[in-house]
């Protein structure tokens, strides 16, 4: 599968912004969150997976772009960051 999909990169405002939001994938076809989107993109691209859809994909490339500057220059995400960090890291309780 190609990523070379003719995709239409969405303006600032209408970029997903928080890990729970959700947006067309123009590669998949269906609606994914910010969240999925931005672990596959991720994996396929550091583990060099040519095979899956998110592999340099133009609008994965985009959400992570934003959502980076966002969480790095603004602040903005920190708490629900952190939060889901701290939820992850937790010992289930007995």
């Amino acid at each position: 599968m190609s990523t070379l999909l003719p995709v239409t990169v969405l303006d600032d405002a209408s970029r997903p912004r928080r890990l729970t939001d959700t947006f067309r994938c123009h590669a998949r076809g269906r609606s994914l969150s910010l969240s999925l989107c931005l672990d596959d993109y991720m994996n396929a691209n550091a583990l060099r997976v040519k095979s899956m859809v998110c592999f340099e994909c133009i609008q994965g490339f985009s959400n992570r772009e934003a959502f980076a500057a966002d969480a790095d220059t603004e602040g903005l995400f920190d708490n629900e960051i952190w939060a889901r960090l701290i939820s992850d890291m937790k010992d289930p309780e007995p």
